[in-house]
C-alpha cells in the first residue's frame, strides 16, 4: 500500500496488523477505535490524492492500450442502501469513503475486465482492488505490497513484473493486473474454490495448503470455524465476497458471501511517493 509520507500517516499505519513475511500480502487490518478515528480525519485528503493519481494513470493506460475510458457503457454505482450496508460492515460507517473507493474501482473496470477475462478470471475478482487498496493506484503497505492489487515483490517478480530501484511494474495498471490475474488463476486451479484462492492470496499458499491437509477439507467455512487460517484471513475472504456483490448481483459465489461472524473494519494502504523495492 502507498502511504503519504507524513508523521500522522506513519503513526496510523503502525497499528496495521500483519502476517508473517512469507505471506503474499499484509495489508488488511482491523484498527482500534482511536486509530480508525484518526484515520478517518485524514481519509478525505488521501482520497483526493488517490483520485488525482488514478486519473493520470488511467489516461496513460488507455493511451498505451487503446482502451476507451469513459465511453457510453459504464458500470453504475451500487445504490445508497447497498453502499451504506457495506460501509457499516467494513468501513467504520464512512459512506462517503466507500462511495469514492467504489467509484475508483468502477472507473478502473474498463481496463481491468478485458485482462481478467483474457486470463480466465471472473470480472468480479476486481473486488480485491476495493479491499486491498481502495482503488488507490499508488498504494503501499508497511510490508512492501504495492499497487491496486497489493502484490508483494517476490510474487510480482514470480509473475513477470520488474521491480528495482528505477522501475516498479506494480504501479503499471495493465501489467500488475495481468500478473494478479495469473496468480489468482493459479490459486483457483490449485485449490478449486474461490474462497480458498482468496484466502491464499491474503495469507499465502502454504498457510491454506496446510489448513486443508490438517482438516482434510476444502470448505472455507469449516477451516474458519476450526481457526486453521489466520483471523485476518477469516475476515478478508468475506470482505472480498461482499465487495464482489457491489459490482455484480451474484458476486463471486453466485449468491450471498460466506457468513460473517462479526463486523470487521478495513484499513487499506495509503498513497505515497518515492521508489520502493
Amino acid at each position: 500500500m502507498h502511504r503519504l509520507q507524513c508523521p500522522i500517516a506513519a503513526q496510523v499505519m503502525l497499528f496495521v496488523l500483519t502476517l508473517p513475511a512469507w505471506s503474499q500480502t499484509q495489508r488488511y487490518a482491523v484498527p482500534a477505535a482511536s486509530v480508525a478515528d484518526n484515520f478517518a480525519a485524514h481519509r478525505q485528503a488521501l482520497d483526493s490524492a488517490a483520485d488525482s493519481a488514478l486519473t493520470n494513470m488511467m489516461r496513460e493506460a488507455a493511451a498505451s492500450s487503446q482502451i476507451v475510458v469513459g465511453g457510453t457503457k459504464t458500470t453504475p454505482l451500487p445504490n445508497a442502501n447497498v453502499l451504506h450496508q457495506f460501509a457499516e460492515q467494513y468501513w467504520n460507517g464512512n459512506d462517503q469513503a466507500v462511495r469514492r473507493a467504489v467509484a475508483r474501482v468502477v472507473e478502473l473496470k474498463p481496463v481491468l475486465a478485458p485482462i481478467l477475462q483474457d486470463e480466465g478470471v471472473p470480472d468480479e475478482i476486481a473486488a480485491i482492488v476495493l479491499v486491498e487498496s481502495g482503488g488507490q493506484p499508488t498504494a503501499l503497505s508497511p510490508k512492501g505490497a504495492r499497487g491496486i492489487w497489493q502484490l508483494m515483490p517476490n510474487t510480482a517478480r514470480r509473475f513477470g513484473l520488474t521491480i528495482n530501484s528505477e522501475t516498479d511494474d506494480r504501479l503499471d495498471i495493465l501489467k500488475s493486473t495481468r500478473a494478479a490475474a495469473r496468480y489468482l488463476r493459479d490459486l483457483h486451479e490449485q485449490f478449486g474454490d474461490w474462497s480458498l484462492a482468496l484466502a491464499a492470496y491474503n495469507a499465502g499458499e502454504i498457510v491454506v495448503r496446510n489448513a486443508v491437509l490438517r482438516s482434510g477439507s476444502k470448505d472455507f467455512a469449516l477451516l474458519s470455524s476450526k481457526r486453521l487460517i489466520p483471523a485476518e484471513t477469516r475476515a478478508y475472504v468475506p470482505a472480498v465476497m461482499a465487495a464482489s456483490n457491489l459490482f455484480a448481483p451474484n458476486g463471486l459465489l453466485g449468491g450471498s458471501p460466506t457468513q460473517i461472524l462479526r463486523s470487521q473494519a478495513i484499513l487499506y494502504a495509503q498513497p505515497t511517493s518515492g521508489p520502493q523495492q
